[in-house]
């Protein structure tokens, strides 16, 4: 019997070959949720009208129905149905064989049937019969499509992927491969959470979709941005999951290469190297030696990339085994490109001509160090983007892809997307360009503007922009496409170990650095508030000390009226007694760095009474004010008083000052605006990047300990709540 079973099994496979055709779902707009439930993707914006359906019938691949213009997309799709499609898309050669190879099949299903059996395609079960008018499952899509993909052979790639289903498990040994194949081909949306429900029927829709990487050339185009230091992953506090970096977006870089090694694109759009210890203390040559092991085929210049001075960012140039681009990055003395920024790249993709053309932020301009830029402009993009698009199709190229440090934005998944990037895509339009990546933001977006497929991916590498583009191979125009977003949780992959032997090597180097003693501590540096525990309890609320010193820092270093960061971003206590750096690093291991921008009396005021997620009270850590706040009042009615240190009002005796405004100072997790019910931070429109968190904070520790005192910090009054009595 158990033999019986296996050889039942075995037959099933092959069986399986007949009867899928690459089921491509278009990847949408949507970022891959990492919930535990299935995450409903957005419905990708065609960013060309034909529906897949529509292009397969175009090709005479698809027949219609009889007397019926509905081409029923939803319909099961029937094994016969199936191998007639593909024989017609993959151009079959004829059998030899004209006699009947299965008892079951009509007479317009015999050729199709015979040449797939010829070409090793397909078999019949083990009673001899085809089972034409069977729906084929969704793994059987996925083998049937791979084989012919592969030409046969079995796929040899990593089958990590299959971890965003949670039904993972329900796939089917023998077809697990071919599935994870199938995934990183594009068959089926990678959505974290969901169901694949391998044993479902596949449809019409899907089958259509199937065949387009048979009928034509395909391209993938990965985007990271805003890199910021980050070479290997991090442990993410909400998932508990290692996530992001380097490491980790190689090894997805690597596993859609493994099926698509001739058209595969790896592009950043900036804002690589500043923002780690590691990278700073190597004015960003770990990050660059990390890139160049992926490696990239081109990348754009971001202002962060002035972070270390001009000399390091044309030293990097140098050396980057792959070009950074800057087209719109103009000397002021000569009022032409500056010369050492390339504005374009051309590389050969799958027999594509693929024209690559950086453009950088103009808000460069505001946001880089002012000793960074001298006597450089960063002009308005679009003009760049329209002439050198059209110059590159002139000379030859297929296709056009622009690489940016131009900011998005995207209110929900299916929302348009807006800011530079529309701007963009707006003022060029689909005849000379085909696909936008964006960054600087941090924010991520994907989805079309104006009919180009654009993306933009989070910051620290968590997550992927991904592009893909269908190209005819007679007119070699784009005739279908897709944005979306790759979630970089390590066990979806496998991280690059060479990436992690570099970061290893490099953090090496900065272990002495590590144990160099700032400071002593007079008595605990705690990132919670004692003072206000109820019942002798510990609660996260109000400001804390290593708040209140941080914050400080904060301040001083931007100069400005007032700072915040997170409670949640103090992620360690300092006991009393030496302080080192390494142990300074551990209470700011985020990489954060200040952005400083304008805001009004009443965004402070909405800030200040966000409950913290944990305690249900307030807890944004703060410099630069002094508060009262009293618990026993409704949300968002808690702080009765507020003024700026010196006593200027803020809030005061249920009025706010409205007769001038604030410059804040945020960490750049908190400005992102994406924290919950922070989004007052969204609202401001003049963020300028400043120093590193942790930089500010040692240098100001450093100035109060060469007074030669150890350092107590302590409560200083500014935060006074109302509804319990200090003890």
């Amino acid at each position: 019997m158990l033999n019986k079973s296996r050889k039942m099994k075995a037959v099933g496979v092959i069986c399986l070959l007949a009867s899928s055709l690459y089921g491509f779902q278009s990847l949408s707009g949507a970022r891959l949720l990492p919930t535990a439930e299935a995450s409903e993707p957005a419905a990708a914006a065609a960013v060309h009208p034909k529906s897949d359906l529509q292009l397969a019938k175009e090709k005479g691949i698809v027949e219609g129905y009889p007397n019926d213009p509905d081409l029923h997309g939803s319909r099961p799709i029937t094994r016969a149905e199936l191998v007639t499609m593909v024989n017609r898309a993959a151009k079959l050669a004829p059998s030899d064989n004209l006699s009947a190879p299965f008892p079951d099949l009509d007479d317009w299903q015999l050729e199709a049937v015979a040449n797939a059996v010829t070409a090793g395609i397909v078999q019949g079960n083990e009673f001899g019969r085809f089972e034409p008018n069977r729906a084929v499952t969704r793994e059987e899509l996925a083998v049937m499509i791979v084989r012919i993909l592969n030409k046969g052979d079995d796929p040899k790639v990593n089958t990590n992927v299959l971890n965003y289903f949670k039904d993972k498990d329900a796939i089917s040994s023998w077809a697990r491969p071919y599935v994870a194949y199938a995934v990183l081909s594009g068959l089926f949306d990678p959505v974290l959470g969901a169901s694949f429900h391998p044993q479902g029927a596949a449809t019409r829709d899907e089958a259509a979709k199937a065949i387009k990487p048979i009928v034509y050339q395909k391209i993938d185009i990965l985007a990271t941005g805003g890199i910021r230091g980050h070479i290997e992953s991090r442990l993410d506090q909400q998932s508990s999951r290692a996530r992001g970096g380097i490491d980790t977006a190689a090894g997805v870089v690597y596993d859609y290469r493994s099926v698509n090694p001739e058209g595969t694109v790896v592009v950043d759009g900036g804002d690589a190297w500043q923002g780690t210890l590691v990278s700073d203390t190597t004015n960003g040559q770990a990050v660059l030696d990390a890139m160049a092991r992926m490696p990239y085929d081109a990348a754009a210049i971001g202002s962060h990339e002035f972070y270390f001075g001009r000399d390091v960012l044309m030293n990097h140039i140098k050396q980057a085994p792959f070009p950074l681009l800057g087209a719109n990055i103009i000397d002021d003395a000569t009022g032409k490109r500056a010369g050492w920024a390339q504005p374009y790249t051309i590389i050969r993709k799958g027999g594509l001509q693929i024209g690559i053309i950086g453009l950088t932020t103009p808000q460069t301009q505001t946001t880089a160090k002012a000793a960074d830029i001298e006597r450089l402009s960063f002009a308005e993009p679009l003009s760049y983007a329209k002439s050198l698009s059209a110059e590159l199709k002139a000379k030859g190229c297929d296709l056009v892809l622009i690489i940016s440090s131009l900011s998005g934005e995207q209110a929900a998944p299916s929302a348009p997307i807006k800011g530079e990037l529309a701007e963009l895509a707006d003022g060029t339009g689909t005849d000379t360009l085909d696909a936008i990546v964006g960054g600087h933001s941090h924010r991520s977006v994907a989805g079309n503007a104006n009919g180009i497929p654009v993306v933009a991916s989070e910051s620290r590498l968590y997550g992927l922009g991904h592009i893909q583009l269908y190209v005819d191979k007679a007119s070699r125009k784009v005739v279908s496409s897709s944005a979306g977003l790759l979630e970089t949780y390590a066990d979806l992959t496998t991280p690059d170990p060479d990436v992690q032997q570099i970061a290893a090597q490099y953090q090496a180097q900065t272990s002495e650095q590590t144990h160099v003693v700032i400071a002593q501590a007079a008595d605990k540096w705690t990132a919670r508030s004692f003072r206000y525990g109820v019942n002798g309890g510990q609660e996260r609320d109000g400001a804390a000390p290593l708040g209140n010193s941080v914050t400080d820092a904060m301040r001083a270093a931007e100069q400005s009226d007032i700072a915040f960061t997170p409670i949640g971003g103090l992620a360690a206590n300092i006991e009393p007694g030496k302080v080192t750096y390494g142990m300074m690093f551990e209470v700011l291991p985020f990489s954060s760095y200040n952005r400083t921008g304008t805001m009004t009396a009443e965004q402070i005021k909405r800030l200040l009474e966000v409950t913290d997620s944990a305690s249900k009270l307030p807890a944004l850590q703060f410099s630069g004010l002094k508060v009262e706040w009293d618990n026993r009042q409704p949300e968002g009615h808690k702080y009765t008083k507020i003024t700026l240190t010196d006593g200027t009002p803020v809030y005061i005796d249920g009025k706010l000052n409205t007769s001038r405004t604030f410059r804040v100072t945020a960490n750049d997790y908190l400005a992102s605006g994406r924290v919950d019910g922070y989004a007052a931070f969204r609202e401001v429109k003049d963020w300028k990047d400043g120093k590193a968190l942790l930089d500010a904070w040692v240098d100001d520790i450093k100035a109060r300990a060469a007074e030669g005192m150890a350092i107590s910090l302590k409560d200083d009054g500014r935060d006074v709540r109302l509804d319990i009595q200090r003890p």
